[in-house]
């Protein structure tokens, strides 16, 4: 069936417009004469509404075969939920071994990492969970924040750790790393929604597809930079000590800096300073690079320090560059809102 169709919009009685809908569509959908259809008005577009469309739940359903991992079907169940399907049920294999064992821990790895999700029915060998989330309660925006709270926690937590080399410091890094995992699914699957309907992107303030695509873009990036916190934390378990440490705090405190500016840019649409973030990372890259072959690589530490330090720089400059990463889809946004910008 055809998407698109150009229909003339013509002039009925002294104050009111009609146009005309392709029979496929209207059978398509299920609708006959008679029927009542909602017209609502998102910015600049009209969205016409089937009744069919407002009370609609989006089930899917995972079949699970015999030899298959709990991970697998972990990844197909996130997948799931990231494409915005309301109800998810998982149905296991009657041959698979002990299926009380893995639907637990399926159970387990949906409550850690992803946010809203409750299990309404389970039987011996299926379990259905459901989405609960309600966009209006935390609006996009106001996700991103806290996405960000929590890495910059992160950040600065491995600033601490860099000081002090305190193990009990580095695994609560890893451990909020699963509040980061379940901050950025949330957005993704919130920004997925959006993409499919016009409706959820006016409840979450987002005015294209641009500005959606960006944002996913931002989330990602601040996953990302979670997920090298992370390693830097287990970099730093893996040495113990070293007495290089003070060689690379330097360089996590600018890139915090940076990271934080990143962002700021993006709360304040402000061009100018995402221009600055873009042109400090490349700067900062830079002497990430010139440090690792001055500072670690000539120096006189033991060769397990070297290979520690050379790795989180590695993880420094990965974060620059997904700040940088931040600072192009804020430039990215503000296009998208704004069809004349003046660059000054």
């Amino acid at each position: 069936m055809v998407g698109t169709e150009r229909r003339r919009v013509q002039k009925t009685g002294s104050s009111s417009y009609i146009i005309t809908l392709p029979k496929e569509w209207v059978d398509a959908v299920g609708l006959k004469s008679g029927d009542y259809v909602s017209v609502e008005k998102y910015g600049d577009k009209l969205v016409i509404i089937p009744p069919s469309t407002e009370a609609v739940q989006v089930k899917s359903t995972i079949k699970v075969s015999p030899e298959v991992t709990v991970d697998q079907v972990f990844r197909m169940l996130l997948a799931m939920y990231l494409s915005g399907y309301s109800t998810i049920v998982v149905a296991f294999d009657s041959r698979i071994p002990d299926p009380a064992r893995f639907i637990s821990e399926v159970k387990n790895m949906a409550r850690i990492k992803l946010a809203g999700v409750e299990v309404v029915e389970e039987s011996y060998n299926s379990v259905t969970f459901k989405i609960l989330l309600n966009i209006k309660e935390l609006p996009l925006l106001s996700a991103v924040r806290r996405l960000h709270l929590i890495v910059n926690n992160m950040i600065e937590d491995a600033k601490t750790l860099l000081k002090t080399m305190d193990g009990n410091v580095a695994y609560a890094i890893i451990q909020r790393d699963d509040e980061a995992d379940r901050f950025h699914h949330m957005i993704v699957r919130e920004l997925s929604m959006a993409l499919l309907d016009v409706r959820i992107q006016h409840e979450l303030g987002i005015s294209s597809i641009v500005e959606a695509l960006s944002y996913r873009i931002i989330a990602r990036n601040l996953e990302r930079i979670a997920d090298h916190i992370v390693n830097i934390a287990r970099r730093i378990l893996a040495m113990k000590k070293t007495s290089g440490a003070d060689i690379v705090y330097e360089l996590m405190v600018k890139a915090s800096d940076l990271f934080n500016k990143a962002m700021g840019s993006l709360y304040s649409l402000s061009r100018r300073d995402a221009e600055e973030v873009i042109q400090t990372a490349r700067v900062l890259v830079d002497e990430i690079e010139k440090t690792i072959y001055e500072k670690i690589i000539n120096s006189t530490l033991p060769d397990n320090e070297k290979a520690g330090l050379t790795l989180i720089c590695d993880s420094l400059r990965r974060i620059v560059r997904y700040s940088n990463g931040i600072a192009e889809s804020v430039l990215n946004i503000k296009a998208a809102k704004n069809p004349s910008v003046e660059v000054k």
